[in-house]
């Protein structure tokens, strides 16, 4: 699948106006299970999901793999989306006993990650949840450690975080959207789970030219925005 039939699918897709985390979080789910389906018969896969905390709840949103951009080299059209998010990211073996994620949750390690957001496809995307505002998304290959420092463009952007005062945060909220996987039937796979943004959207229009992420000297993504 490439995202134009992914784009043509969410616009014909058919689900309530007025979806509500709080009042019909169920809805949402089922929503998405149901997209989900369809999108696997066409022969898509789940990579990873994107994982929200809005006001506590907590809201898993696929990214397929056609979504997964190799972590270097690629050039990205500024016209097809709204801007950047430096995320941190976790990859995983999610078991079918919820027993096994409390043993497992020290052994997850951190990577980097970019999130391309791009507009609203369908009237009914939730911008509470990031219901399907995946355009796609860089994975660093190896896990980090330390300071991350994101980069972006020829206006000069520059961000860093330091990922040790964050893990505990993270985790929890890792461990949370594992849990909502195995109550969903999504068990028994490796995912890769996005945690949230760390420096909110840069807009394409500050991030035109080379894009880099920065871990203990060493270039874990880059891309080109055009």
């Amino acid at each position: 699948m490439i995202f134009e039939e992914y784009e043509n699918t969410i616009k014909a897709f058919h689900h309530e106006a007025s979806l509500s985390l709080t009042e019909t979080f169920d809805a949402v789910c089922e929503a998405q299970d149901r997209l989900i389906a369809g999108m696997v018969e066409q022969g898509a896969t789940v990579a990873g999901w994107k994982i929200v905390d809005k006001d506590g709840v907590i809201i898993l949103s696929p990214i397929f793999d056609f979504q997964l951009f190799g972590n270097a080299g690629e050039t990205v059209p500024s016209s097809a989306i709204r801007g950047t998010e430096l995320e941190v990211c976790f990859q995983l073996f999610v078991p079918s006993d919820q027993e096994e994620v409390n043993k497992r949750v020290d052994e997850w390690l951190p990577f980097a990650a970019v999130e391309l957001i791009r507009p609203a496809i369908h009237l009914t995307n939730h911008s509470a949840c990031d219901f399907y505002f995946n355009y796609g998304v860089f994975v660093s290959q190896k896990p980090v450690a330390g300071a991350l420092i994101f980069e972006g463009g020829k206006q000069g952007y520059r961000f860093s975080a330091e990922l040790d005062a964050l893990m505990a945060v993270k985790k929890d909220i890792v461990k949370q959207g594992v849990l909502q996987c195995i109550d969903r039937g999504y068990a028994n796979k490796d995912y890769f789970f996005i945690t949230g943004t760390l420096n909110g959207l840069v807009p394409a229009i500050e991030s035109l030219g080379e894009n880099r992420v920065i871990n203990q000297g060493e270039t874990v993504i880059q891309f080109d925005l055009a």
